[in-house]
């Protein structure tokens, strides 16, 4: 309830009108998927993260969950999050044997 009215009060507050809510009694943290935060890319001025998932600034750390991800679909992003954890633990092994 406390969520609905927030959110309203928000919007009426951004100039949003015809604001409607309902509440489907939907346990919280369901459909939340939270990310970004941690952005990848090539560049230690722009992003936080290399490609393998690694800190840049620290290569033994690796950020295997939705903080790289700066946008998201509409769908479930669980199994993408699996793939970075197996591929930066892929690498860190490799990494390792060197």
């Amino acid at each position: 309830k406390d969520y609905l009215e927030q959110m309203t009060e928000m919007f009426e507050k951004a100039g949003v009108t015809n604001i409607r809510t309902r509440d489907d009694h939907r346990a919280p943290g369901l459909d939340i998927h939270e990310m970004g935060g941690v952005r990848m890319g090539k560049d230690p001025k722009t992003s936080l993260l290399n490609a393998h998932h690694q800190l840049h600034a620290v290569p033994n750390v690796y950020v295997t969950d939705g903080a790289s991800m700066t946008s998201t679909s509409t769908q479930n992003p669980s199994l993408t999050y699996m793939a970075f954890a197996a591929r930066a633990a892929h690498h860190a092994v490799a990494e390792s044997k060197k």
